[in-house]
């Protein structure tokens, strides 16, 4: 079999890049075209995405594929984060700039929603986790606040499918970016429209979603010209990130653990259908749906978005920090602190060494001294976040597996890693860092007929990256560690 080329796109909420999947019926291989920036753009109105950067930007990076591997590209995906849309008219404008789903506009309105209806009742239909930043809140929002948008829009597309309708012309609504809105029934491809219309959503801006891994159309013409690509077919994929990193999981058995580590940790377990229940409520786990009709059991954390923020803070003009050195620094300083990376008060963007400075006095904590502690306090504290919630999966699964996969660009923390397994007892397998993409180009070879399954993916992914492991080792430490960190998060 020739080798065939496919084309991840893969935009995460600080960059972007595309990347080639390179397959030659046995394994596959990952190369980066191009990579580049996407900072949210302070307006006037507010925090936006320069989407029209991001889409020239998708534009040099397909160029580049064409002049490197053009004879044998076959096809392209979109991928990005999760809940953010645009909305567009009935010939297919773009109305407005979209929001950046960390802006302050959807302040109050989770309590705004619950006045409407409960928030058991939105839980036990869409089976999603609350968050502030949720698409059903930033509609409500935009109802409210912006009704003219919203009387002029003839229909929603999530980012990934608003970038697939620049690319092709087609309008798809892919099936795991839309489970992310609150706005889609647990484990089904229908929209509540109930829901949506107690909410002030019009029905209309709702069409009926797409399944990942099937093909749509091919580039526009006006795109082949600009990037000299060919009729490069357009495929559905795991247009939610985490979608595609779960596929990108090297996983041999069924329903595994993984943790998805990026700028959002995503720790949950794959399972073959939602888990509603009053319990998974309180603890706020989400039913996000993934590949093959799977389903994502998941609890979204912050993530490296605090060490992210520091970094973005501490960097010089010109001569940004690297986050390896931040990692070496963690390694040597001492413990200090023991944070909640959820608290409200690190959210949004801010000056988060201030932030994490301010939080140390409000618990009665010494305060970091120096670059290294409080990179350190963020790893220790995300691990120990982690060892929580894998214990309250415990009670409901009592079948945990004794391995945790940990992909994406998190994976190659390696002391959060070590920290990690020693923080929850589990051996963890870390890699590829290139799960999103390789998950990505998975469901285009769906697409395309060239293999048949995602189990067959896996087994794709298991023969092409060498993963890392790293094995528990007993600490009571940890142990005295969890028991601060459970006090510290009761009563903040």
């Amino acid at each position: 079999m020739s080798t065939t080329t496919h084309l991840a796109i893969d935009l995460g909420a600080g960059s972007g890049r595309v990347m080639a999947g390179h397959f030659d019926g046995k394994k596959l291989r990952i190369e980066e075209i191009n990579r580049f920036a996407n900072d949210g753009v302070r307006l006037p109105t507010g925090w936006h995405w320069n989407l029209l950067q991001l889409f020239t930007d998708i534009k040099r990076g397909l160029a580049e594929a064409n002049k490197r591997h053009g004879a044998s590209l076959v096809s392209l995906a979109v991928d990005t984060w999760g809940v953010d849309y645009g909305l567009i008219d009935k010939h297919g404008r773009l109305l407005g700039e979209p929001w950046m789903y960390r802006d302050s506009r959807t302040d109050g309105m989770m309590d705004e929603a619950a006045k409407i209806l409960p928030r058991e009742d939105i839980y036990n239909r869409t089976g999603i986790q609350f968050m502030f930043f949720n698409t059903l809140f930033q509609l409500l929002a935009e109802a409210r606040k912006n009704p003219e948008a919203v009387a002029a829009a003839d229909q929603l597309l999530f980012t990934p499918d608003l970038l697939t309708y620049w690319l092709s012309g087609e309008r798809v609504v892919e099936r795991t970016i839309a489970s992310t809105s609150q706005l889609l029934k647990a484990g089904g491809g229908e929209w509540d429209l109930e829901l949506a219309e107690k909410m002030g959503i019009p029905s209309r801006l709702l069409r009926p979603v797409t399944d990942p891994g099937r093909a749509i159309g091919s580039l526009l013409p006006g795109v082949m010209e600009e990037t000299g690509c060919g009729k490069l077919r357009v495929t559905t994929c795991g247009s939610h990130d985490t979608a595609s990193a779960v596929a990108g999981v090297p996983a041999g058995t069924a329903q595994p653990l993984f943790l998805s580590s990026g700028t959002w940790s995503l720790i949950g377990r794959e399972l073959n259908a939602p888990i509603v229940t009053g319990e998974t409520y309180r603890v706020g786990f989400s039913n996000e749906q993934g590949l093959n009709g799977t389903t994502r059991f998941l609890k979204n954390v912050a993530g490296m978005w605090l060490l992210q923020e520091c970094k973005r803070h501490w960097d010089a003009p010109g001569r940004p920090l690297d986050y390896g050195s931040l990692v070496a620094e963690a390694r040597t300083a001492k413990p200090s602190l023991l944070l909640d990376p959820d608290a409200d008060e690190f959210s949004r963007p801010c000056d988060m060494p201030a932030a994490i400075t301010a939080y140390a006095a409000k618990t009665g904590q010494p305060a970091p001294a120096s670059r290294g502690e409080f990179s350190r306090a963020i790893l220790e504290s995300l691990a120990l976040r982690y060892r929580g919630l894998l214990a309250q999966l415990r009670t409901w699964m009592p079948d945990l597996p004794d391995t945790l996969y940990i992909v994406g660009g998190g994976s190659q923390n390696a002391l959060l890693n070590q920290m990690t397994a020693d923080a929850t007892g589990l051996r963890v397998v870390a890699g590829p860092v290139e799960a999103t993409a390789a998950g990505n180009v998975l469901a285009q070879l769906m697409a395309t007929g060239e293999i048949s399954s995602l189990d067959q993916g896996r087994e794709i992914i298991r023969a092409s990256f060498e993963p890392e492991v790293f094995e528990p080792r007993a600490s009571a430490a940890w142990d005295e560690k969890a028991g601060r960190f459970e006090a510290l998060s009761a009563s903040v």
